[in-house]
């Protein structure tokens, strides 16, 4: 009995197991539905149930523990289990200590809040009010650590027990939940000034002690000291940014060793794979991790989640692509170094008002096209509160679960039907690679000046969720002008690494690390792209003045000072190279140098420069996705594209039609809605080849196959899903058009179901065939 994994799924017992799961938490769920429940998430082609386990809900009191319902039916953490187990639904559990999940301080209970005070994080001026959702505790407070153990070794011999390695169904045991001192990471102020960090010889000392020279913290901070004593915590904006910024970076150092102090505790009991969901709630900072656990040793699978709304509309549409093309990206440059299989254990379900399918079904598909093909659902089934525990919520936990408390089917269960029904039947799916040309270089001091909102003193914007996460973002637009990107990091990847793709994109602010304004030389003089927007660095990462970058390409940007106030942000165009008058927003800034192409009222904003084997294009002004019956901003990437002799792995004739390449598969999406209509070239073949067009009629995904073996038949290509091979039957899928081409090859014949021929031809032992159908439709061979 053995859970293993290959990096991209997890092998159970020699099984190659695509994780495909929704959350139920029964202890929000009446136990006389517990059955009824799993085995309806069983009908929709779920195989894993997820859940917490509350340590506030089985330690109600202190040392009064139950597991079993002997105080509550809903807390029988065992009858849970073993019915999973019966049902033959693999299980994910997640013992906290810390659970968030709308659920009363998180899952930490009450009592050792009020019997221990002092292990609560502490603001710059004293305690935090006490009544605020999930009350920030000191990660490495000694009673708070001591007081967890407690609570592991109560639930941990009982999660032991029903391990698979046991034979039991537990395949995943996850640590905390989405670490990040509490989510009050994003204020650099807020936390933490608890005693155990500030005092002589704390935390805080120690981070530095184990980072930096007393001479090193001197040029960084621009002061004399000689005791690290005398460094203590920044409390406000008056500090120097380099502080500030290690104060974040120690509050993820803390983080870290909490994670490893909880996963060497459950290394006693467990012996599936441990993972661990967002740590810091950060994409960036992940590289803190990355580094800490290959440090350590410590086999922690990272583990992400996709959340688009929260009480409100769920509201996914053309402008989300970017960042979740981001995300993604990120996620699987770290995900890949650590060799762990990818998977999203919060897919968003839930806590919208309304979830229209058409919207879900374009965030669910484009997880596995973006490189997650295992997905967990959150929150799968509704349930209620028990009085006492409700946090954000009064009494329910249902809000818009795809099953709801009362049993009913929310509408976007069928796309969730679907992608499963495809990611079972098509296993050869799981080994494909998202095909790029394009990558964006990110660097991670500039995710926390963004969250905090902290510019000190820089010409440019920090608001990057504006330019380059946003609905009007950098990122949506590369997304929107069919340009895949994965995403590095500048400070972890390599030279070689960077070469390995046709373009690197770099949104730069003021400073910039030398090793990587240094990495970025050599990989244009060894033949790099690189596009580098809306300046160039000048400071190095201890805000000192460095400006080997610009004075490689021998291009000076003009140091004007960017607005942040909205009302202030002034509308502008830029023109040249074929486009006229293209829209930009806040200042437009001079570039000196190079081979001059985009022009501001006549002053260079945009040069090519030729420097060594490679070449960059350098832009004054900030590059985002505006929409118009023009379309100059996708047109303007096209041209950057032609500059520097990039080309797309695809073509296709309708730009609205989005496609991911995947090897043997095609993501084709359809993200405004409307109608879109053309033609597509990919590996050598242009489809459809007897219709006169692919039509994608709504909102919507396709995964088209490109010469994929089923069984003694190959699929050339088809312009529906191909879900699978039942016996003699190829199922298919197409609910964004009536209408489908599929081209087999070593079959003479076949006969439909759910559909009907109109049109077919047979030569060189291809038979085509064009099919009007409802949504699915079958080929019996």
């Amino acid at each position: 009995m053995r859970v293993d994994h290959d990096g991209r799924a997890y092998v159970i017992d020699g099984r190659r197991t695509v994780i495909y799961g929704g959350t139920l938490q029964f202890f929000r769920v009446p136990r006389r539905h517990w059955r009824e429940r799993l085995e309806r998430m069983g009908e929709h082609g779920l195989n894993t149930v997820d859940t917490y386990v509350a340590w506030n809900w089985h330690e109600p009191e202190p040392g009064a523990f139950d597991f079993t319902g002997d105080t509550t039916p809903e807390r029988d953490l065992v009858g849970f289990l073993e019915l999973a187990q019966e049902l033959g639904m693999n299980v994910i559990i997640r013992p906290g200590p810390y659970i968030c999940g709308e659920w009363r301080n998180g899952g930490i209970p009450d009592w050792l809040i009020n019997e221990h005070p002092e292990i609560l994080a502490r603001g710059p001026n004293g305690p935090l009010p006490r009544d605020i959702y999930y009350p920030p505790i000191t990660y490495l407070h000694p009673t708070y650590l001591e007081a967890v153990s407690m609570w592991y070794d109560a639930v941990l011999p009982i999660i032991k027990d029903y391990l698979y390695t046991n034979g039991g169904p537990i395949i995943s045991v996850s640590i905390d939940d989405e670490p990040s001192y509490w989510e009050t990471i994003f204020q650099p102020f807020l936390t933490d000034y608890n005693e155990v960090v500030t005092r002589p010889g704390g935390l805080w000392e120690e981070f530095l002690r184990k980072g930096y020279s007393l001479d090193e913290l001197g040029e960084r901070y621009g002061s004399d000291f000689a005791d690290y004593s005398e460094i203590k915590p920044p409390k406000d904006e008056t500090e120097p940014l380099t502080k500030i910024l290690d104060w974040h970076h120690f509050k993820i150092w803390m983080t870290n060793r909490y994670v490893e102090h909880l996963y060497n505790h459950m290394k006693r009991y467990v012996d599936v794979p441990i993972s661990i969901l967002d740590p810091y709630l950060l994409q960036l900072a992940w590289r803190h991790f990355y580094r800490y656990v290959k440090e350590k040793n410590l086999d922690i699978h990272l583990w992400t989640e996709f959340w688009y709304s929260f009480y409100r509309s769920f509201d996914f549409k053309e402008d989300r692509l970017g960042h979740v093309y981001y995300k993604i990206g990120i996620y699987n440059f770290y995900r890949k170094r650590l060799g762990t299989p990818p998977l999203s254990i919060e897919t968003q379900s839930s806590l919208a008002h309304t979830i229209e399918p058409d919207e879900a079904e374009l965030l669910y598909s484009l997880l596995p096209a973006l490189g997650i093909p295992n997905v967990n659902y959150y929150l799968y089934v509704g349930g209620e509160n028990p009085k006492g525990y409700e946090s954000h919520n009064g009494v329910t936990w249902d809000v818009y679960s795809p099953i709801g408390l009362d049993g009913s089917e929310r509408q976007h269960v069928e796309p969730i039907e679907w992608l499963g029904e495809f990611l079972k039947g098509n296993p050869r799916f799981l080994d494909t690679e998202l095909e790029t040309t394009v990558a964006f270089g990110a660097y991670e001091p500039y995710e926390a000046l963004t969250i905090f909102g902290l510019r000190k003193g820089l010409t440019e914007s920090v608001n990057l969720n504006e330019y380059l996460l946003g609905e009007r973002g950098l990122f949506t637009l590369l997304a929107m002008s069919n340009v895949p990107f994965d995403v590095l990091d500048l400070e972890e990847a390599s030279v070689e690494e960077m070469l390995g793709y046709g373009q690197l994109w770099v949104y730069s602010l003021d400073f910039l690390a030398r090793e990587v304004q240094d990495k970025l030389v050599e990989f244009v003089s060894r033949g790099g792209n690189l596009v580098i927007l809306p300046m160039l660095p000048y400071l190095d990462e201890n805000i000192r003045p460095y400006s080997a970058l610009a004075d490689f390409l021998g291009v000076e940007v003009e140091r004007a000072e960017a607005r942040d106030n909205p009302r202030l942000i002034q509308f502008t165009s830029v023109e040249g190279g074929g486009i006229d008058r293209m829209l930009v927003r806040n200042t437009v800034r001079e570039v000196k140098g190079g081979e001059p192409f985009v022009f501001h009222y006549g002053r260079p904003v945009g040069t090519l420069v030729r420097k060594g084997k490679g070449s960059a294009i350098v832009l004054g002004f900030r590059l985002q996705y505006y929409t118009s019956y023009h379309d100059l901003h996708r047109r303007f990437v096209d041209r950057l594209l032609e500059m520097q002799n990039v080309e797309r792995p695809f073509e296709v004739t309708d730009r609205d039609m989005i496609l991911l390449p995947r090897g043997n598969y095609l993501a084709v999406l359809n993200p405004r809605g409307h109608r879109v209509a053309g033609k597509i070239r990919y590996r050598g073949i242009e489809i459809p080849r007897l219709m006169d067009e692919i039509e994608l009629n709504g909102r919507g995904a396709l995964f088209l196959p490109f010469g994929v073996p089923a069984g003694g038949v190959k699929i050339l290509y088809s312009t529906a899903t191909y879900l699978g091979r039942t016996g003699n039957t190829l199922r298919f899928r197409n609910q964004l058009s009536g209408r489908s081409e599929v081209a087999l090859q070593g079959v003479s014949e076949v006969q439909p179901a759910g559909a009907r021929v109109v049109d077919e031809s047979l030569e060189g032992g291809i038979l085509t065939l064009v099919l009007e159908h409802g949504k699915e439709f079958e080929l019996g061979l």
